[in-house]
């Protein structure tokens, strides 16, 4: 399945449920292979509302006759799974390090930069395309088209030494009461 393919008209359904699709990927459960759905509220930037799971049942819900008519076989071929972005949420925008500016984040690039593939600094500015990490008190830009994966680390934040260079706004790390909320579609349905 192609996912460039699919991720446009997913974001835009999920768009009117109030949802935004953070990150979107296959996965494999046993045997099973799932179409993975991380969403997040429209307005998670001012509301700081939590993914509950009635909100991954109501987009969940909301998603399942619009695939049969979008995409026909998708069911036929993949479960649907919709779940919270969680506290080590995945990055996969601009806006997202944008929003998250001044949090420790990892950071995995599909090929080398200055012989480096593995990145875990605070989140600084966005210059431009790249994002700029502040790693060991050495400033890096990172472009976007180059990350393969991002997420934050916010249970690394409190050990980590502070940024020397960053003036970033720092935020408490979230309490999500120890759970991470998704729904499962049920494969016999």
């Amino acid at each position: 399945m192609d996912l460039k393919k699919v991720q446009p008209p997913l974001e835009r359904q999920l768009a009117l449920l109030g949802y935004e699709l953070v990150h979107l990927e296959i996965a494999r459960e046993g045997r099973d292979e799932l179409l993975r759905l991380y969403i997040d509220h429209l307005d998670a930037e001012t509301s700081h509302r939590q993914v509950t799971l009635a909100d991954c049942t109501a987009a969940h819900e909301g998603l399942l006759l619009w695939t049969d008519v979008e995409f026909p076989d998708l069911r036929e071929k993949l479960g649907i799974e919709v779940s919270s972005p969680g506290l080590e949420r995945p990055l996969t925008k601009a806006d997202h390090f944008r929003r998250f500016a001044g949090r420790l984040c990892r950071v995995q690039t599909a090929a080398p930069i200055n012989g480096q593939k593995r990145f875990k600094g605070w989140i600084g500015p966005m210059e431009g395309e790249s994002v700029t990490l502040e790693e060991d008190g050495v400033m890096k830009a990172i472009p976007l088209e180059a990350i393969q994966k991002a997420r934050l680390a916010p249970f690394d934040e409190n050990g980590a030494p502070r940024p020397k260079h960053l003036t970033a706004r720092f935020t408490e790390v979230p309490d999500a009461g120890g759970v991470e909320t998704s729904v499962v579609e049920d494969e016999e349905a």
